[in-house]
This record gives structure tokens, sequence and C-alpha cells, in this order.
């Protein structure tokens, strides 16, 4: 389906897009994409849209190939990514992803009002996280931003997961091997900052530092600014969870998991999901399902 180019200020409450999706709210502007809550009048169900405008790409190629990318994240079943129904583009260049509304709060959000989750709850959810991630990553696809603001995690640690753009629109801006930082700085590998390309080593290395977050309540790497984000995260061995947060115990199994997840050195990480999420069960005394 196509229609003319889409321009963001005229995206108001009321529009119709594609004849068919009416715009209910806005969500977030990013700057890459603007995401809304919008309704299907088809299927007479509420959505997100996420908008990625023509402005991202050098032309109608660029946006071809990255709708491409976004159909094949959709297309692969991970158990745990938030399910996209459809990806669009219009004849201006832009490309819409309409994706099931996730049905939980984000982690953000729970560690704004919690400061930290129990440690039942982030068990299931990095087990769930590595499985789905794993799914995903044998068939060759990367999540490339896992972050607080794309995990939505449910009050029995159950979660699934927006996003999955990043590297198809890396591939799709860029078709080479490096380029500068797409992604977050904290949750990024450091090699992220010299230019790689976000893959699935960098997944598992987000997922490491959402579960010290979310188990203490704090961030492991120091530094406001990306410069001093840089510095903290080029320490080779990342630093306890108590000299982050006072106070702060998960048991010595755990924290070394967890700790081996953002280690510096890509070869000293865990290498694939399956490794990561066995030692996991094994620290955390979850029983495998």
């Amino acid at each position: 389906m196509s229609s003319p180019g889409i321009v963001l200020f005229d995206l108001k409450v009321g529009k119709v897009l594609l004849s068919r999706y009416r715009i209910e709210e806005t969500m977030a502007h990013g700057p890459l994409s603007a995401r809304f809550r919008v309704h299907d009048q088809e299927q007479d169900c509420d959505l997100a849209l996420e908008l990625f405008t023509s402005g991202l790409f050098e032309g109608p190629g660029q946006a071809t190939f990255f709708a491409e990318r976004l159909s094949a994240y959709g297309d692969a079943s991970s158990g745990v990514a938030v399910q996209t129904h459809s990806v669009e583009t219009t004849d201006g260049g832009d490309v819409l992803r309409f994706c099931e509304l996730p049905a939980a709060s984000s982690l953000r959000d729970r560690l704004k009002e919690e400061g930290l989750l129990p440690r039942d709850q982030v068990s299931v959810m990095v087990s769930s996280l590595l499985e789905g991630l794993s799914d995903l990553h044998e068939k060759g696809i990367a999540h490339g931003d896992l972050k607080p603001s794309t995990v939505y995690v449910c009050e029995s640690g159950t979660l699934t997961v927006e996003g999955g753009v990043t590297p198809g629109l890396w591939r799709a801006q860029h078709m080479g091997a490096r380029t500068s930082l797409i992604g977050t700085p904290y949750y990024s590998p450091l090699e992220q900052f010299g230019g790689d390309a976000p893959d699935a080593d960098a997944d598992l290395y987000a997922v490491g530092t959402l579960a010290y977050e979310a188990l203490s309540g704090s961030l492991p790497w120091s530094g406001k600014g990306f410069i001093e984000v840089f510095q903290s995260k080029m320490e080779d061995n990342p630093p306890p969870m108590e000299s982050r947060a006072s106070g702060i115990r998960v048991g010595e199994d755990l924290e070394r998991v967890i700790r081996k997840a953002i280690r510096a050195r890509r070869g000293d990480r865990y290498q694939n999901a399956q490794a990561f999420l066995e030692d996991w069960i094994a620290a955390s005394g979850m029983a495998h399902h």
C-alpha cells in the first residue's frame, strides 16, 4: 500500500493514514522515529505505529531495504517481541510499522516508580529475554537497541520487547561494516562506540546492563555524556553492584554472571544467548522451562 509522503507536523489526533489508521495519541518523538497509538478502522483495534519519515533515507531504495528488514524481524517469532501487523511504505519514501500495543509497564517506568525490581521478577524477565533472543539470533536477526524504554515487564516478570529497528536502519543508511554509534550509549558495548554494527553480541551486553540496573536500581556506568560513558566502559572489569548501589547484594554467582555479560572486551563476554541463559538459570536458582 502506498500514499504521498508524510509530514510530521501534520500528524494530529484524528488524522487517518493510508485510509485506514486513525491517530488517537502521540506517544513519543525521537531522533529516528515517531510513535503513535492508532485505531485500525478495518480490524476495529488499537495498534502502535512507528513512523520513519523519508528524511532518514537517501532515496526509495534505502527505504525499501529498511522496510524489508523490518518485515523480516516481524516475521521471526521470538516469544517476546511485540507482534508486527504490517510494514507499509508511502510513495514519498516513508516507512510505517504497525504493531501490537504492549500490555504492561515499561521497565523504565517500573524503575522510576520502584527503584529496583524483586529478584524473582528479574530472574523471569532475563531468562525470557534470553530465550527470545536465542530464537532471533539463530535466524540471523538482532534487536540492536534493548533498553528500559523498549522492554515491558508484567508483575510476574514476563515481558514483551518493542523495537528491533536499529540494525535494519543502520544497514539501510550505510551498507557497510562501520558507522557512528546508533543505539543508546549506556546499553551499547564498547565496540559500538568505535563504529561496529549492532549485533547479537550487543543484545547480550544490553541484557547484562538491564539485569544490573533492575536488580540494583543503578547503572554500572558512570558519566552523563557520550565521552564520559565511553571512558567508564573502558574499565576491563565492571564495578560490583555494591559500589554503585550501597547495600545491594544479589549473590556472588548471579553477580558474576551479570558482570561477565558486560565486560569491556567482546571475547570476555558470553558468546551466545544460550550460554548466558544456562549460567543465568544456574545462578538464579530457576528451573529451566
